[in-house]
């Protein structure tokens, strides 16, 4: 199984991390198992990088940076972001300093050429042998409201006509939904290759729609950055509830030199599958939670899926796709992150019993426990 670290370095604006220290943590682990890959950022210093990737290569370890594509970015400059289908602007948040959940429209073509300028002028620079990107995605439940109907800016409106799509019927469906109360309010017919499908002619050309823009414009930005060089990895949801969000793992898969699916299962915040079921519970009631985590296999278990669920996905995701690198929350942060060493060696087993091609252990190596990365070091030495 390859191995990854990742570490969050601090928001473009400010460091969280030294570099001595990070090296002194690093050691520890990189002197007794072997790493593949280490993802960091997203903290602004060229020479930061440097003298990471100088330390890296004595261990034959790949440098990536970590760089949030459709968020975050407006700390270099004016970005549009989505817009929701009332047209008004979603709820932005913050979970830690530097970094604040705001999304851009992936069709605006100024957006697209603002992120290969800052690329330019910025990233291209470092020392770093790939690229990592996060948020390729529109808001998910998290955003709060009905952020997860984004984005109906005039572009997308357009775009969406061309494609098909009755933009007032739409509309009136979406309002509507949130006076259902029989449990599947959005009237999903399946779930199947980790997609939905939805009864209603527009609402399932608007998820495909969706999902279209995000696997379009990543592919550009991919093929952008492979040509300064670098490889490329993609951050996603998990599978089972990241094509709500215009993720289709199937599409990605296709493009990305390794995928990253956040498993995050003791994680209240974005990508945490119990956070984010909660807020569908919020958007709705608990009654399509309820339906929704049924639809996809698993028994109703409040915000959550089960070892056992687990364990089908990666089985199945192991079996189909390549280079897919499970993210685990092995950090752990006041009210955050509450992962504990139960957790970490169930994960542990479900990942080797599932053959999974890879590991992430997300997502900040400065915030895991010495007891978790104990753990991680006995099961890896028990399936060598």
């Amino acid at each position: 199984m390859r191995r990854y670290l990742q570490i969050f370095s601090g928001g473009f604006a400010k460091q969280e991390v030294k570099i001595e220290e990070l090296k002194s943590k690093l050691e520890k682990i990189l002197k007794l198992i072997k790493i593949d890959g280490l993802i960091i950022g997203w903290y602004e210093n060229k020479e930061f990088y440097n003298i990471l990737k100088n330390f890296l290569e004595t261990y034959g370890v790949k440098l990536y940076f970590w760089l949030p594509l459709f968020s975050e970015l407006s700390y270099f400059g004016k970005f549009s972001e989505v817009r929701d289908y009332k047209g008004n602007e979603i709820e932005k948040f913050s979970f830690q300093e530097g970094e604040n959940f705001e999304f851009y429209c992936p069709n605006n073509m100024e957006n697209i050429e603002n992120i290969k300028r800052i690329f330019d002028e910025k990233i291209s620079k470092y020392n770093v042998d790939g690229i990592f990107i996060d948020k390729i995605r529109y808001p998910a439940f998290s955003n709060g409201n009905d952020a997860i109907f984004t984005c109906f800016c005039e572009k997308c409106v357009e775009d969406m006509k061309k494609y098909g799509i009755n933009i007032e019927e739409l509309k009136k469906y979406i309002e509507n939904s949130f006076n259902k109360k029989n449990g599947n309010p959005l009237e999903i017919k399946q779930y199947k290759e980790f997609k939905y499908e939805f009864e209603n002619e527009n609402l399932d050309k608007y998820f495909k729609f969706k999902n279209q823009s995000i696997f379009d414009k990543v592919q550009e930005l991919t093929n952008y950055f492979r040509k300064k060089g670098f490889e490329v990895g993609f951050d996603i949801y998990a599978p089972n509830i990241s094509y709500l969000f215009g993720q289709d793992i199937n599409k990605l898969s296709e493009i990305a030199d390794f995928i990253k699916p956040m498993y995050y299962r003791k994680t209240f915040a974005p990508a945490g599958i119990p956070f984010e079921l909660q807020k569908y519970g919020e958007l709705y009631d608990e009654k399509a939670k309820k339906y929704l985590l049924e639809l996809i296999g698993e028994k109703y278990l409040e915000d959550n899926i089960s070892n056992e669920q687990m364990l089908r996905e990666i089985k199945e995701i192991s079996k189909k796709y390549k280079n897919i690198y499970i993210g685990i929350d092995f950090n752990k942060k006041d009210g955050i992150a509450l992962s504990n060493p139960e957790y970490i060696e169930e994960v542990m087993n479900i990942l080797h019993e599932g053959n999974s091609e890879g590991i992430v252990l997300s997502w900040d190596f400065m915030s895991i426990p010495e007891e978790h990365i104990e753990i991680f070091l006995k099961k890896e030495a028990i399936n060598e």
